[in-house]
């Protein structure tokens, strides 16, 4: 589990003086999760929400070689699409095969105080503030010589089994994006089947290979890992 932490110094010499306009700062959470939504399919075609209501016919959609590997590996990255502008960065997506019901696959995945369990990268996480949306977390990245410090703000959605999150905009954040979403489907023989897409931009301070590190390479490790994490019941250590 995650520690909590308080409102002391440190909190408050990271923290940033929050958007005077809260419009604006909602517009820019929802082009974000709507770039995330837009995301292409493996052969190309646009996955625009709404669409395929159940796992399988999620899985119907690929490409049969795509299929194919999703069911042998469990897990598959499918592709990346950098973008220019203000929503600059990498946009991955990843499907993953959970050996566990919908409902016990999203109550692990919520956990999300307990996401460094299956990734080492992370030093640490805390709670800094519950809201009626969900948790904003403190997560520190340590990533061979460097360390990032950015907070995580969370909407859980356990009715549509759905997880969406993106950078605390009041905190002085070590990253310059990121956001994600996790959105599960039921399949007919008791799995789950995991929709993940994430961006990240680590800022152009970054060394190429560091970001190429972060953004890219470690995720078929990653979904390797949370795949093992949620089938252990989140005993699962790597």
């Amino acid at each position: 589990m995650g520690e909590v932490l308080g409102t002391g110094q440190e909190g408050a010499r990271r923290r940033r003086s929050p958007d005077p306009d809260p419009r604006r700062r909602g517009a820019k959470g929802t082009l974000a999760m709507a770039a995330l939504f837009a995301l292409p399919a493996a052969g190309g075609a646009p996955a625009s929400l709404p669409g395929p209501s159940t796992g399988e016919a999620i899985l119907a959609a690929q490409p049969a070689d795509v299929r194919e590997r999703i069911r042998e590996r469990g897990h598959i990255v499918l592709q990346e699409v950098r973008e220019k502008g203000p929503l600059s960065g990498s946009i991955i997506t990843a499907y993953v095969i959970f050996d566990q019901p919908i409902e016990r696959a999203y109550g692990l995945l919520s956990q999300t105080a307990r996401h460094g369990e299956f990734r080492p990268e992370v030093a640490s996480i805390a709670l800094v503030r519950a809201t009626e949306h969900g948790p904003v977390d403190e997560q520190r990245l340590k990533i061979l010589f460097r360390r990032y410090v950015y907070r995580v703000e969370y909407r859980l959605d356990p009715q549509r089994h759905r997880i969406e999150w993106s950078l605390d905009e009041d905190f002085d954040n070590d990253l310059a994006e990121l956001r994600g979403l996790w959105e599960l489907y039921e399949l007919e023989d008791g799995q789950t089947l995991g929709r993940f897409g994430t961006s990240v931009d680590v800022g152009s301070g970054v060394p190429g290979f560091l970001q190429d590190w972060i953004t890219r390479k470690n995720l078929p490790v990653m979904m390797k890992r949370v795949r093992l994490w949620v089938d252990s019941e989140g005993r699962y250590r790597p």
